[in-house]
């Protein structure tokens, strides 16, 4: 007893000792030369336009291509250097510039557009004013087996006696280099390659400091931002975006109301993003609809650093626009005893930016042949597999089962659903005819559904231990379903004070973000990413002894981030990270994934809350939700979205969950101290009959694409599938007829 009480002090001590020495945020803080800050106030400095004639691309003097390819010819504008994209089918050029101009026009289109901060200025340089004013650019095509195109050269400068220390014929020799400039000079030479192949158009750039100014900080670049600008839609035009599970605009109708719109591509950084108003982009692709041509963007390389930004005519620039931008260098705007402050990373992104831009025409230019190009192109860059998902008789049944559920006001986790009551639960729905039920179980492992570390498969011991656990995953083989054991990768509960390998945000502080577990949200610190593959390992070797058919990753796949601790690790690396260590976890066992960004969902066989709505609100006629990421992910693996008894309006959540093609989905737990919406036992009936329905329109629809969705009439929407069959859902309280078909109330039906 005495020893115990000695260790129990050392223990102590040491704690205390690590968390004076300001230990807790991991290994030190920040190096000085990762991170330098600014004081005070940042203004923004922009040129003037000086000639509008450089904004806009003339159709009459593009002369001939300077590239072809199958359907595809690429011109150039000699005036501006804006490009023209031609397809010969459809006889339907794409401007990266506006053609003509209007009387909202303020001149803002260009090519390529670098945001460098330097000092407290921040200098908004675009090709147009800050390039080809002085006629500082250069071109050449070129052609080879795999394709044909054309590189085009800027030099952008802050100010013209920078842009006279440089020439176009300098430029084209390739002969400008830091010795032209002065150490305090702003210049930048941008190179953008556009080439044709396999029937897309490939836009990258790279970019170099040209004056070698270290205090010269490029934080942003985009490519052409006004590509198929309009400042006017017909009717059946569109913005399609990537925000949750995809939205459309519809640009035939006037917004006066409309603010500008910004999606980061798989979120927010919880080490450097402070703007809270930015919604997060489960995909990183955006498209257009005119009339009966349309073009998608897929952001090929540099998806975890790009963000797609929208603009409508109404907002002051004429035309309606959307655009990817890529963040280079991470930036956040804060204070320091009252006064602004700008921390700014000395590393930046230095990797390949690339995007790949598909033209459509007639029927592909719908939803189904855009989700179509999105899926192709995913698939060839490895982000989807092409697998195809199996059919079995029985559609599954995605349960998330709470087991020990944390509680900030508790001292340890309240148990909600043992093992053996688990067992009960799963016989009953068993006995009512759900004969293929998916068990996420959460919340299993010490430390409940906040868990105090990650790599930990030590079971909670109130809810029966692991012989219990062995049990249950024995009874649930035996009757055909499938067990997912919850864990996380990299985070960890926030109230864990025991120093670790922690990230650390550009300040300096621990690197916190948001967890959504059943019910509850949970702020969790973040483990550092070099420590991912021990926890992979710790993973595997602890699981192999436990009979689950699979893991359930919380975390991987819904929250990216970067890390300022020893040095600086940006998003695209991390996103490479999880991507390098998921393999492992599907090896020989099935993976699920929590949310689905697409830069982790390559291995998954199931993803768990696929989004079924936007970020943004809705507004009918304006900004309405589709299932496009469905229309991509359908046929390849299955997935769940927002759990019936956790929605708003549980009715609406089952039709739409039908609409989308989802497997049906509750998050329960066998305790009644858990609450109305969470206690099982009311809710089986109700849910039984939701199944038995969805299994039968849906459950030999699994190896399906999704072709189509829309309005078949007021209030009853439709899904359409390469096999022939189609379901109706009718949202309202009454009685719908579609030509001879009639949909019962708040109901749905499968035709086919």
């Amino acid at each position: 007893m005495k020893r115990s009480v000695r260790v129990t002090a050392l223990l102590l001590a040491c704690i205390l000792l690590l968390l004076s020495c300001g230990c807790v945020g991991g290994k030190g803080t920040v190096p000085a030369a990762a991170v330098h800050t600014v004081t005070g106030e940042i203004t923004e400095r922009a040129a003037a336009v000086k000639d509008p004639s450089l904004h806009l691309i003339d159709p009459n003097t593009l002369g001939s291509p300077m590239a072809s390819s199958g359907l595809m010819q690429l011109f150039l504008d000699d005036n501006s250097f804006g490009i023209a994209l031609y397809e010969k089918t459809r006889k339907k050029f794409w401007y990266a510039m506006p053609a003509k101009t209007n009387a909202q026009y303020d001149y803002s289109a260009s090519s390529v557009t670098l945001d460098v901060l330097c000092g407290n200025t921040l200098y908004k340089l675009n090709s147009q004013d800050d390039c080809m004013q002085y006629r500082n650019a250069a071109h050449t095509t070129f052609g080879d087996s795999t394709g044909s195109g054309m590189y085009v050269t800027y030099v952008l400068t802050a100010d013209e006696a920078t842009a006279r220390k440089t020439s176009a014929e300098r430029i084209l020799k390739d002969a400008v280099s830091e010795a032209d400039f002065a150490r305090t000079d702003i210049a930048f030479r941008v190179r953008v390659t556009y080439k044709l192949q396999d029937g897309n158009l490939y836009v990258s750039a790279e970019w170099q400091n040209l004056s070698a100014n270290p205090d010269a900080i490029v934080c942003d670049l985009s490519l052409l931002p006004f590509f198929g600008a309009s400042s006017e839609g017909e009717s059946g035009d569109f913005f399609l975006l990537p925000d949750g599970c995809g939205t459309l605009i519809h640009t035939q109708v006037q917004d006066p109301a409309f603010t500008p719109i910004t999606l980061q591509v798989y979120g927010g950084d919880p080490a450097y993003a402070s703007d809270e108003t930015v919604c997060p982009a489960l995909f990183p692709a955006f498209a257009a609809k005119q009339g009966d041509n349309a073009f998608a963007v897929i952001v090929d390389q540099g998806d975890a650093i790009a963000s797609i930004r929208v603009e409508r005519a109404s907002n002051g620039r004429g035309f309606n626009t959307v655009s990817s931008h890529f963040s280079l260098t991470p930036v956040r705007a804060s204070q320091k005893n009252g006064k602004p402050v700008t921390y700014v990373s000395k590393t930046s992104y230095d990797g390949d930016i690339r995007l790949c831009v598909r033209l459509l025409g007639g029927a592909n230019a719908e939803l189904d042949g855009l989700a179509a190009a999105c899926r192709e192109q995913f698939m060839r860059m490895g982000y989807l597999s092409t697998d195809t998902v199996q059919n079995e008789e029985y559609l599954p049944f995605e349960l998330n089962l709470l087991g020990a559920v944390s509680d900030n006001k508790a001292r340890l986790p309240q148990i909600r659903t043992t093992f053996d009551q688990a067992q009960d639960l799963l016989t009953r729905m068993k006995s009512k005819g759900i004969n293929n039920v998916d068990v996420r179980y959460m919340g299993v492992l010490r430390g409940g559904t906040d868990p105090s570390a990650v790599g930990d498969l030590n079971f909670a011991l109130r809810l029966g231990g692991q012989k219990n656990f062995r049990k249950l995953a024995e009874f649930m083989t035996a009757q055909g379903h499938s067990l997912f054991l919850d864990t996380t990768l990299f985070s960890y509960s926030a109230r864990n004070r025991i120093p670790g390998n922690n990230v650390l945000t550009i300040e300096s502080e621990n690197a916190t973000a948001p967890i959504t577990v059943g019910d509850r949200v949970y702020t969790r610190k973040l483990t550092r990413l070099t420590q991912l593959e021990n926890t992979v390992i710790d993973l595997l070797t602890a699981s192999k002894k436990i009979p689950i058919d699979g893991f359930c990753i919380q975390d991987a796949s819904a929250l990216l981030f970067s890390d300022f601790s020893e040095g600086y690790t940006d998003r695209t690396q991390s996103a490479q990270c999880v991507r390098d260590n998921l393999p492992a976890l599907s090896a020989d066992r099935l993976l699920m994934v929590d949310t689905g960004y697409f830069y982790a969902v390559r291995y998954a066989d199931l993803i768990s809350g696929l989004p079924q709505t936007s970020a943004l609100p809705e507004r009918a006629g304006v900004y309405t939700c589709v299932p496009f990421v469905q229309m991509i992910l359908h046929g390849t693996l299955d997935y769940s979205g927002t759990p019936v008894n956790l929605a708003d309006d549980s009715t609406r959540a089952r039709l739409r969950s039908v609409e989308f093609a989802c497997c049906p989905s509750y998050t329960w737990c066998f305790s009644r101290s858990g609450g109305e919406k969470l206690c099982y036992e009311d809710q089986l009936n109700d849910a039984v009959d939701f199944y038995q329905k969805a299994n039968a329109a849906l459950a030999d629809l699994r190896d399906a694409r999704i072709v189509d969705n829309g309005t078949a009439a007021n209030g009853v929407r439709f899904t359409a599938f390469d096999n022939g069959a189609t379901i109706y859902v009718n949202y309202t309280n009454s009685e719908a007829s579609v030509g001879n078909i009639r949909v019962e109330p708040l109901s749905f039906l499968r035709i086919g």
